[in-house]
């Protein structure tokens, strides 16, 4: 194989603290010719299943080994109608499965997917796992989640602020079994270089730790350290689902060919969709002559002057028409959402959305290395009262040498050092807290 990418990757799936079963699945497929690497490119896989007892994992099981297969022989023009038809092949064979046994009849899956080749990168995806890009301090979600609370947002039904309060927080409104036919989204190609990295994860990790918190810990440590701390602090803050990572970080990349579908603008925490700022703008400067034209307004009143009517009117006009336009709100993003249902929205009304959906930072901000601090302590202190099998002396110098990294502003190194004791004393708990 010629002209090859380097990507280191590791992936990870955990019970998570609550569950009693896996429903997870995961799969990686690298390229070992140079004509398929041509044709197909590297895979990576994410699907979490749903439905009662064990057909949740069946249906995830049948996705990640149905798409790939599909994927890599089939005959496609391009990498979008590839991904696309293997998506609907997974689809497909969840399906039929659950048509033959009629207590497979309510199994689906989420399906996430990542495809790195000379042509970028494209993304297939259905459900509300995701797929980020984590480049220059930034970490991008190039999937959109198709929960119910994503799809009011983006109508303008729902605000980030109050749709918690609107609509429940585990719909989803598409997955792979449930019907024959399914609205798979494309995304990209997305481009490549050198130092990206690519997180492909179930909401049970998104539903414990922040953006900003993935994309630090993804592009500081290496892939297997990062997927077990991520693990780790799904973990210790509730782990109330099933957790599974995939990290592709690229160490070189070949020439691409093709344009890209990257977007130009930062989408900073928080805002809408599509930019807002002359919006902004408009109804500050609104606010400023309304203030204006009333305070002139009622000075003349208050000294008898009826000519403050003048200015009165003009306030009360201009008060009415920035009253109306707040009203009409733009889309915003929305914190993640759990899942555990689904509902139909019709395509129709999905007004259009480019990817991009969300950027924040990925830097390493000091109440993160707080918490990693804070959560070391803790299970410190759970190890000494419980007896587990680790070394305190091992503990006491990470925390020595995680403390002087922070005095010298050495972040990333600080962070390696309390993931090194955070994974011990997490192999520690799970030891006692898990059958073999």
């Amino acid at each position: 194989m010629t002209d090859q990418p380097l990507v280191q990757y590791a992936s990870l799936t955990d019970v998570g603290m609550r569950r009693a079963a896996n429903q997870d699945s995961l799969a990686v497929r690298l390229c070992s010719e140079y004509t398929e690497w041509e044709q197909c490119g590297h895979l990576f896989v994410v699907a979490d299943g749903m439905g009662g007892h064990s057909v949740g994992d069946l249906a995830s099981r049948i996705s990640v080994e149905s798409l790939p297969q599909a994927y890599f022989k089939m005959e496609a023009e391009s990498i979008s109608e590839r991904l696309r038809s293997a998506i609907r092949e997974a689809n497909r064979a969840i399906n039929d499965k659950a048509r033959e046994n009629p207590e497979f009849a309510d199994m689906g899956t989420t399906c996430s997917t990542l495809a790195l080749s000379p042509y970028g990168a494209h993304v297939g995806h259905v459900g509300d796992s995701r797929v980020y890009r984590v480049r220059n301090g930034e970490i991008q979600q190039l999937s959109f989640d198709h929960s119910l609370q994503w799809e009011m947002i983006r109508q303008g039904r729902a605000t980030m602020e109050n749709v918690d309060l609107l609509h429940p927080r585990n719909v989803i409104t598409r997955c792979l079994g449930p019907d024959s036919e399914v609205t798979i989204d494309v995304e990209g190609p997305f481009h490549v270089q050198t130092g990206d990295c690519f997180v492909i994860c179930s909401d049970g990790l998104t539903g414990h730790v922040s953006d900003t918190e993935i994309g630090a810990v993804a592009s500081t440590l290496p892939p297997a350290d990062a997927s077990r701390l991520l693990i780790n602090l799904a973990n210790c803050r509730g782990g109330a689902d099933n957790i599974t990572v995939v990290i592709a970080k690229v160490d070189s990349y070949p020439r691409l060919t093709g344009t890209f579908k990257d977007s130009p603008r930062k989408v900073d925490s928080g805002t809408s969709i599509s930019s807002n700022k002359p919006h902004a703008l408009i109804s500050t400067l609104s606010l400023s002559i309304f203030a204006f034209l009333a305070t002139i307004g009622l000075a003349l009143l208050a000294w008898g002057n009826r000519w403050g009517l003048l200015f009165i009117c003009p306030a009360l006009i201009l008060g009415f028409i920035r009253l109306i336009a707040s009203t009409r709100r733009p889309v915003e993003s929305v914190d993640e959402a759990d899942r555990s249902e689904t509902t139909q929205v019709p395509d129709a009304e999905r007004p259009a959305a480019r990817s991009p959906y969300r950027t924040e930072s990925a830097r390493i901000e000091r109440p993160f290395l707080d918490f990693l601090a804070e959560a070391q302590s803790e299970l410190t202190q759970a190890a000494k009262d419980n007896g587990w099998e680790v070394s305190m002396d091992e503990l006491a110098e990470l925390n020595r040498q995680a403390v002087s990294a922070v005095e010298n502003r050495k972040s990333a190194i600080a962070m390696q050092h309390r993931a090194s004791a955070i994974d011990g004393l997490m192999k520690a708990l799970y030891s006692q807290t898990r059958r073999p």
